[in-house]
């Protein structure tokens, strides 16, 4: 058996494009992000999902989904 970690790093991700739940700048990240509208949460709920199926066709038993760590996920909540 096999399984995927589907993450999104949020205010974490390198890239001058980074979106986030809110424009808070990681300390380690030299970006600010730009905050997610509840169009750009949806788009990013989609993604997951495309991701897990895009899994599921490459052969993986299951995914998880990386909610701590302080990533995306975790964002919304800390």
């Amino acid at each position: 058996k096999i399984c995927m970690q589907i993450l999104h790093a949020g205010r974490y991700a390198y890239s001058p494009k980074l979106v986030a739940p809110s424009a808070i700048q990681a300390p380690i990240n030299p970006f600010t992000p730009k905050e997610l509208d509840d169009e750009g949460v949806e788009r990013q709920i989609e993604d997951y999902v495309h991701c897990a199926a895009l899994a599921r066709e490459a052969g993986y038993d299951g995914v998880e989904i990386m909610g701590s760590e302080g990533y995306f996920i975790n964002q919304f909540i800390v």
